[in-house]
């Protein structure tokens, strides 16, 4: 019993450190249809939209501050994959938007606190969507 109570926890935890604690995603994590990650200070939110749209917003006053271009299509996920590329895939698997950065290096997705997707190489921006602002 102990066991499976750790492992709930567990699993909770990582879900909760990935979508909407810490606002990053790790290579070969995909942000759903529907979900959305919150930056740190939970001043922004970053969500992959049913209409197919990747999209920053301030939530305070709901603002779109940037976006992937992509309303339309039938959306399916935005995934930071592998290679170090960002991609917004359709219901058929195509990719549709892409951050264009398949550099082969481990690369994580983060949503920081003053709005700016940003995404890192180790220590080296490989790219971002220069969508920073005040809180």
């Amino acid at each position: 019993m102990m066991k499976k109570i750790f492992t709930i926890l567990l699993v909770t935890l990582c879900v909760n450190q990935v979508f909407g604690k810490h606002g990053f995603l790790v290579p070969s994590q995909c942000l759903q249809v529907g979900q959305l990650v919150d930056s740190p200070n939970n001043c922004f939110r970053l969500s992959m939209q049913s209409d197919g749209n990747l999209v920053i917003y301030r939530n305070s006053n709901g603002a779109a501050l940037w976006s992937s271009q992509t309303p339309g299509i039938c959306a399916k996920e935005a995934c930071m994959q592998l290679d170090g590329n960002f991609v917004v895939y359709d219901c058929q698997n195509r990719a549709r938007w892409s951050s264009g950065t398949p550099n082969g290096r481990r690369s994580e997705l983060a949503l920081q606190n003053d709005g700016n997707l940003v995404i890192y190489a180790g220590n080296d921006v490989t790219w971002a969507s220069n969508s920073q602002t005040h809180c």
